[in-house]
C-alpha cells in the first residue's frame, strides 16, 4: 500500500476491487508496450494529447519508435477489454450521453464520481479484472484541469506503468526459462554473475579475454560485456569518443551513426555511468543493415576496471523498443565477483 499522499489516487478503485472478488481473476491479457484507452470519439484527441505527457520516452530505431502504443477503443468494448494488463478509462466531456462518462458512472463508487475536484479526477488500482493489471480512471471536468493534475501526478503515474512492465517482463525473461549453462560458463571464465534467459546463445567468450558477447535470433539481438584495466572516461568527450570507436574494434562489421547519437551521464544499478544511444549500421553498404542501440559506461573502483555494456537489435519493419528494455533488465542482472 502506498503512503496517504497516493491514497486519493488508489481507495476509489480498491471499492471496484471488492467488488469484482467474487469474479476468478486470471492473468491479465495484452502486451506489455501497449495501453488500451477506453474513451468517447469526442474526447480521443485531447486525451491522447494528455496522455502523451505521460507515456512520452522513445527510442530512435532509427524511426521514433515509443515505450508504449496507445490504443484507442470505444467504451462498449469493455467488457471485451476488462482483462487487459494496461488499461485507462478516460472522460473529459461530462455530457450525460457521453459513453466514456457512462462506463466511469457504472465503475466508480457515487461518492467519488460525483466529487471530481483538482485532487481527485485520476484514479489508479492494480489487479482490478485481473491478476497483474493496472488500470487508471480519468473523470475530468476539463482538459485544463486535467492537464493541471496530468502534470502534477505524471512522474508518479509513468512509474506504475514501468512498473508493471519491469513485473511481466522479470517473469517472462527469467522465472521459467533461463539459459543457466551460459550463466555458468560465464561466471566461470570471467567471474560475471548475469542472468541469461533460455534461446541466447555465446558468440565468443573465453577466459583470457576481457570480452563476452552473446546473442539470440528472431529477433536478431546482440549483448557484450567488455572491460579495460582504469579509468577511461573522466567526461563526456571521452566517454562518446570511446563510445564511439567501440563497435568497430570489438564487432567489427558494424559502427554507430551520427543520427540521434547522444550520451549522458546517468546511474546503472549502483554505479554512476555514461551512457549512449542511437543507431547502429553495417560498415559494409552492400550488406546494409540497421536498428538501434545502447551502451553503458562504469568504472567499477573494487577491481579497477572500467565495464563497457552494449546492446543491439535487428528487426526490420516491426518493433523494436520492447527487445532494447528487454536486453536493459537483462544487463541490469549483472553481479561482478571476480
Amino acid at each position: 500500500m502506498r503512503t496517504s499522499s497516493r491514497m486519493a489516487l488508489i481507495i476509489p478503485l480498491l471499492t471496484i476491487a471488492i467488488f469484482n472478488s467474487c469474479d476468478k481473476r486470471r492473468e491479465a491479457l495484452g502486451a506489455d508496450n501497449e495501453i488500451r484507452v477506453l474513451c468517447s470519439e469526442i474526447d480521443k484527441e485531447k486525451i491522447k494529447n494528455n496522455l502523451s505527457i505521460i507515456f512520452n520516452d522513445t527510442i530512435y530505431t532509427p524511426q521514433a519508435e515509443p515505450y508504449y502504443y496507445l490504443r484507442f477503443t470505444k467504451p462498449e468494448t469493455y467488457k471485451d477489454l476488462k482483462g487487459q494488463n494496461n488499461l485507462i478509462i478516460a472522460a473529459i466531456n461530462q455530457d450525460k450521453e457521453n459513453s466514456g462518462r457512462q462506463l466511469i458512472k457504472k465503475l466508480l463508487p457515487k461518492k467519488q464520481f460525483s466529487y471530481n475536484g483538482n485532487n481527485n479526477l485520476i484514479f489508479f488500482g492494480r489487479d482490478i479484472n485481473a491478476f497483474n493489471q493496472t488500470l487508471m480512471i480519468i473523470n475530468a471536468n476539463s482538459e485544463k484541469q486535467l492537464k493541471a493534475s496530468i502534470n502534477e501526478k505524471k512522474d508518479w503515474i509513468r512509474k506504475q506503468y514501468q512498473d508493471q512492465f519491469f513485473l511481466r517482463q522479470e517473469r517472462f525473461l527469467f522465472n521459467d526459462n533461463r539459459n543457466y549453462k551460459i550463466e555458468n560458463d560465464i561466471k566461470d571464465d570471467h567471474g560475471i554473475d548475469i542472468k541469461i534467459p533460455w534461446g541466447w546463445e555465446i558468440i565468443l567468450s573465453s577466459s583470457d579475454s576481457n570480452f563476452v558477447w552473446i546473442g539470440r535470433e528472431y529477433p536478431f539481438q546482440w549483448i557484450s560485456i567488455s572491460w579495460t584495466k582504469g579509468i577511461i572516461a573522466e567526461d563526456e568527450l571521452s566517454a562518446g569518443s570511446y563510445f564511439w570507436e567501440w563497435p568497430k574494434k570489438y564487432y567489427g562489421t558494424i559502427k554507430f551513426n551520427d543520427y540521434k547519437f547522444h550520451t549522458k551521464k546517468k546511474k546503472f544499478k549502483n554505479n554512476i555511468a555514461w551512457s549512449a544511444e542511437g543507431v547502429w549500421e553495417t560498415i559494409n553498404k552492400e550488406d546494409a543493415k540497421g536498428g538501434p542501440f545502447r551502451s553503458y559506461l562504469f568504472y567499477n573502483e573494487i577491481y579497477d576496471l572500467t565495464y563497457h555494456l552494449n546492446m543491439i537489435v535487428f528487426n526490420p519493419g516491426k518493433d523494436k523498443s520492447i527487445y532494447i528494455r528487454q536486453m536493459d533488465m537483462i544487463l541490469k542482472t549483472l553481479k561482478i565477483s571476480k
